[in-house]
């Protein structure tokens, strides 16, 4: 931050602090406490050249890391950390998985190259309009009733998502997205949305509706 803040006009720079100095005293760093540059920049070049890379990776609550052979295709930041895009070497997915780099504990970049044809190449924007909370997954496409406050909200929030019809006071919307990420966002909404499509994921967001009412079958004094 000082050597941005060096970068601007001295007279802007005692403003430009000013400005950023409770931010500042008030920030709280993630829980990781993990350096990242020089992983990052790694990553980056790896992805840059198309180059193979092992990983070990430590997903949260495992005891051990496990072992990933990658072909990494691009690097996000979303929700407080970086993520690292990549596909399976063993692995023959139409969709990428997503890594926590804070959570890579080891990784080599190896000098074998892998090939993919450009005009099928990943783009980490329209992959980011796609994706809910990083969570991977396949390519689905879902429609549903929203009656709440703000659509342009939800438009911001899902940029795929687009109006196709009116259901009375509701906006039916349709959108594509990966994963199902997805359906943590879509609960956030209460009981203003309603899930139409697919008849598989609207199943699932009921039950999901059904064991949280259970939650509450408890009564605390």
């Amino acid at each position: 931050m000082k050597k941005l803040i060096f970068q601007s006009h001295p007279q802007n720079q005692r403003f430009i602090q000013e400005v950023i100095q409770n931010e500042r005293f008030h920030y709280v760093p993630l829980q990781h406490n993990q350096p990242l540059i020089e992983i990052i920049w790694e990553l980056s070049s790896a992805v840059h050249t198309k180059r193979i890379v092992l990983i070990d990776y430590k997903k949260e609550g495992s005891d051990a890391p496990v072992a990933r052979k990658v072909k990494p295709v691009g690097i996000i930041f979303s929700d407080y950390y970086f993520y690292l895009i990549a596909f399976p070497e063993d692995y023959d997915f139409d969709f990428p998985t997503i890594y926590r780099i804070d959570r890579i504990v080891r990784y080599t970049i190896t000098d074998e190259h892998f090939h993919y044809d450009y005009k099928n190449r990943f783009e980490e924007g329209e992959f980011r309009k796609r994706v809910q909370f990083m969570h991977a997954g396949e390519l689905i496409k879902i429609t549903f009733r929203f009656w709440g406050s703000s659509l342009q909200a939800i438009l911001d929030r899902l940029p795929t998502a687009k109006v196709i019809g009116k259901d009375g006071d509701a906006f039916v919307i349709e959108a594509e997205v990966y994963g199902r990420g997805i359906k943590m966002w879509l609960l956030s909404q209460a009981q203003y949305l309603e899930v139409i499509k697919p008849k598989e994921f609207r199943e699932e967001m009921k039950r999901t509706i059904e064991e949280m009412l259970g939650n509450y079958r408890q009564e605390y004094v």
